[in-house]
Order: C-alpha cells, then sequence, then structure tokens
C-alpha cells in the first residue's frame, strides 16, 4: 500500500535539509539526490513505527497549501509493507 506525504526541501551551503509538516522531524544530505534518498528512509521508519504501534498514520497535507519561503516541496512516496514489523499491523495499514 503506497502512501504519499509532502516534504519540504530547504538549501543550506551546499547541501539540502529536509522537514514533513506531519511528522515533526526531519533529515538532510549532501546534494538533492542524497536528501531524496534520506527522506525517503525516515518516512518508511515513520511510517513504519506509526503501523507497528497501532496509531493512524496522518492525512497528507495538501501541497497547494504548503507556504516555503527558502526551498520547495515534492511529494515522496513510499511502501512501509516491506518495514512493518508484525503481520498484525499490516491489518491496520
Amino acid at each position: 500500500m503506497l502512501k504519499t506525504y509532502p516534504a519540504i526541501f530547504h538549501k543550506e551551503g551546499t547541501g539540502y535539509w529536509v522537514e514533513f509538516p506531519e511528522f515533526g522531524g526531519g533529515t538532510e544530505g549532501k546534494n538533492i539526490d542524497e536528501a531524496m534518498k534520506n527522506a525517503r528512509e525516515i518516512l518508511e521508519n515513520v511510517l513504519a513505527s506509526y503501523i507497528d504501534e497501532g496509531m493512524a498514520l496522518p492525512t497528507p497535507s495538501d501541497i497547494l497549501k504548503i507556504e516555503v519561503l527558502d526551498g520547495f516541496v515534492s511529494m515522496i512516496q513510499i511502501d512501509p509493507a516491506p518495514f512493518v514489523r508484525s503481520n498484525k499491523a499490516l491489518g491496520k495499514m
């Protein structure tokens, strides 16, 4: 089951830092490719944790309503199923 969430990318020096409005944390990368890869990985981990804990996944923000002054927004799509630890949690997705 694919899940898609917006990520906000901010240029910082030669790299980027990334934040997810729904989850409060983020990640970074030395370049845009690494930042995208790391954003996917953090989103996989966060969603797998939510599912493992039986928590409802947040509704993704509307990309058109996200205001960014110093960067851009990109939708990140992942399939959290391979990262979920328990089969019971998979039924809750």
